[in-house]
């Protein structure tokens, strides 16, 4: 799942009309704009491509969302983000501080790590001691990412001392088996667990008491929020409608994606157990309450944030209201 995603949001414009009502004349319709948000392949990205399946696409409030899925896998949604591709960005928090020297607004929280994460040590390796220079594998997120740094400074291994290598998640046990890694950060513990049960090998570091502090949210560009404001709301709410249909039914849900995919449903399971999907009357609670906002709290604690380009309180790159009219009935 390399490859990105684009979501294109097509909002079509509606012209007043007056003039030519007044002439019995049917006004002519403004040709759409377009609208573009870039994903991610993280797991909870997949909530946009839910949105048309679950029959919650806002088509009547006209707006038409289109997925694009770049054939390239190198892009960065930042890059892209910042070029001009896209208008607004999905991406995990702790990547939060490289736009601060943009003009951005962080609009919605779409979901949370509950679980936290844990690393699941290869048969023979009894302590972080053991792995020496041997790589170690990561089922989620990178090397940049809050719960892979904490799970290694707690496994007492330094960031840069084990090449980290990337592996899908169904892919961890083998990997551990066949010892092609001395270890195995994965993103829930009762996964882990499971896997050192079965390994009978030992969880070297978990990270439950972490959950929450990785999120994943919605930047836009400050400047494309008034003329985009009503379309941004809406999808918001499709959004939100989508994460309380998951949530009450994440079995279908996960079938939808594997049908959109041709991945087994088996393995989107493992790749949403840990996570909460956040609707918009979440969003009211973590955004809402200035600089005592849980988010803006979880912001100013983020590596970096303190030593921005261009360093503001953490309030300032919330926009609440959106997600506020989004919750709205």
């Amino acid at each position: 799942m390399d490859a990105l995603i684009l979501l294109k949001i097509t909002v079509a414009a509606i012209a007043s009309g007056a003039l030519f009502a007044a002439l019995g004349v049917v006004a002519p319709p403004r040709p759409p704009e377009a609208f573009t948000i870039q994903l991610s392949d993280w797991p909870g990205d997949q909530l946009f491509a839910l949105i048309e399946p679950l029959g919650l696409a806002p088509e009547a409030q006209h707006v038409h969302l289109e997925i694009r899925r770049s054939v390239t896998a190198a892009d960065d949604p930042i890059k892209a983000f910042r070029s001009g591709l896209a208008d607004a960005v999905l991406i995990g928090l702790e990547r939060l501080p490289e736009l601060l020297s943009d003009e951005i607004r962080l609009i919605y929280v779409y979901d949370e790590v509950v679980g936290g994460g844990a690393l699941v040590a290869a048969p023979g390796v009894m302590r972080a001691g053991d792995i020496g220079s041997r790589p170690v594998g990561i089922t989620f997120g990178g090397a940049g990412n809050p719960l892979v740094a904490t799970l290694l400074s707690r496994a007492g291994l330094d960031a840069g001392s084990a090449p980290l290598v990337t592996l899908a998640p169904e892919a961890a046990e083998a990997a551990l088996r066949a010892g092609q890694v001395a270890a195995v950060a994965v993103l829930s513990p009762e996964r882990a667990r499971s896997l050192s049960a079965a390994l009978n090998s030992p969880v070297l570091a978990s990270t439950e008491d972490f959950a929450g502090l990785s999120s994943h949210v919605l930047v836009v560009k400050e400047g494309r929020i008034p003329d985009r404001r009503e379309a941004l709301v809406m999808v918001l709410r499709a959004l939100s409608q989508t994460a309380h249909s998951c949530r009450a039914g994440r079995d279908h849900c996960m079938e939808l994606l594997a049908s959109a995919t041709g991945r087994p449903a088996v393995e989107w399971r493992r790749d949403f157990e840990a996570l909460h999907l956040l609707e918009a009357a979440d969003n009211a609670t973590l955004l809402g309450g200035g600089n005592e906002a849980p988010l803006a709290r979880r912001l100013s604690a983020l590596p970096g944030a303190a030593s921005a380009p261009v360093p503001r309180p953490a309030m300032e790159w919330l926009d609440p209201s959106l997600a506020a009219e989004a919750a709205r009935p």
